[in-house]
């Protein structure tokens, strides 16, 4: 039996020999590359491996005369290996790709992936598997897969959360502001009128604070929107005419210019949005000059229809605040009362339905909101308009 084994190993020891020695141009060559590359026999006996897969495996060339291909393969992947093996002898000069772990010497695994190719009628009568380690690649993605598992998860039952707060506040809530409402101020003097109003500006907060994560979730769920034609200046004239005493006693003068008659959008959607635009506009102005408002909207080539709405107020420092410019609860004019939710809602919704939105502005000169709508328009139509109340 001992005589068998050593027989064997001196047989293995002369073909590798041998096979080097007829093939050894073409290894020298590939030596030289630093190629990690296995060659086996046709039952998938290692004949010769490359310098840099003894390094990366710890075996000798010696010690995988030894092995068979699949003796070093991982279990849970050596049964896809094999009828990968059946594949690749199956025809002469085919390239079959090749994705598993291989064992080390220290008993651990390395993932590698690369070609095996049929070379048994060629010069080399071998199997070639040229492969690269790719374990770090591997880690990183289970890594990655982890991670977003373990966020999705947080992301549920945050969202969970806020609906529950959400939810159960709205009816209290309700009951508080009606309370307020039907409350005799005029019975009360002027100390307790006063506690009276900061108690309907904390219920209104409050209201605001729970209308806005309700909405932030209705945002997060596309499932119920609907996308329909709507006639963007019909749009925007329902929502001048809800700023129409602000927009008279201010002397606010608006300009729109609708190239588009209609876009394929949520409609609801549209008048929110342009709801928050508007109001900021008016919010921060500068005092010390007449409001202008312009809107436009525009199709190009590709039937996607732009608005631009910019105004003379304000201005936002876009080097300080370029990144945070459309993130929950932020806010760039203290002085102003606000809870920060505008912009943040306005993106989401634009985006949710694959638009896109842009701004400009410079402090003291104004700001420029540029939204680019995803989709088909109709009903191409030039409808210029100015309009001025005062």
């Amino acid at each position: 039996m001992r005589q068998n084994f050593r027989w064997q190993e001196r047989h293995n020891a002369e073909h590798m020999m041998g096979y080097a020695e007829k093939n050894k141009n073409f290894l020298t060559v590939i030596e030289k590359c630093n190629e990690l590359i296995f060659f086996t026999k046709k039952n998938g006996d290692f004949i010769h491996v490359t310098t840099s897969a003894e390094q990366l495996f710890g075996f000798s060339n010696d010690e995988y005369m030894g092995f068979n291909l699949t003796d070093t393969v991982h279990p849970d992947e050596l049964n896809q290996t094999r009828e990968r093996l059946q594949l690749v002898l199956s025809s002469p000069g085919a390239n079959v790709n090749l994705k598993f772990r291989s064992r080390t010497k220290q008993s651990e695994y390395h993932w590698i992936e690369g070609v095996m190719t049929n070379l048994l009628d060629d010069s080399m009568q071998a199997l070639m598997f040229r492969f690269n380690d790719i374990t770090d690649r591997i880690n990183d993605e289970n890594e990655q897969a982890l991670l977003i598992q373990e966020f999705t998860k947080r992301n549920q039952d945050l969202n969970q959360f806020v609906y529950i707060i959400s939810h159960n506040l709205r009816t209290p809530l309700a009951n508080l502001i009606g309370l307020i409402n039907i409350l005799e101020t005029d019975l009360l003097d002027d100390y307790n009128k006063g506690i009276v109003e900061l108690f309907k500006c904390s219920t209104d907060r409050l209201s605001e604070t729970v209308f806005d994560l309700t909405h932030i979730l209705t945002l997060k769920d596309n499932q119920g929107v609907k996308i329909t034609k709507v006639n963007v200046q019909k749009v925007f004239e329902k929502v001048c005419h809800s700023f129409n005493e602000q927009i008279k006693q201010l002397g606010v003068i608006l300009t729109s210019n609708f190239d588009c008659a209609h876009i394929h959008f949520n409609k609801s959607y549209l008048e929110s949005i342009l709801m928050n635009l508007l109001s900021n506009a008016i919010k921060y102005r500068l005092h010390s000059r007449q409001l202008e408002i312009k809107v436009m909207l525009t199709r190009d080539e590709h039937h996607n229809c732009t608005l631009t709405f910019s105004d003379n107020g304000m201005g936002i420092d876009m080097n300080a605040n370029k990144d945070k410019l459309f993130g929950l609860h932020q806010r760039f004019h203290s002085h102003i009362t606000g809870n920060g939710v505008g912009l943040f809602i306005t993106r989401s919704q634009i985006t949710s339905l694959g638009g896109n939105i842009e701004v400009q502005s410079a402090v003291n000169e104004g700001t420029t909101f540029t939204i680019t709508f995803k989709g088909e328009t109709a009903n191409l139509l030039s409808q210029n308009h100015q309009l001025v109340l005062q």
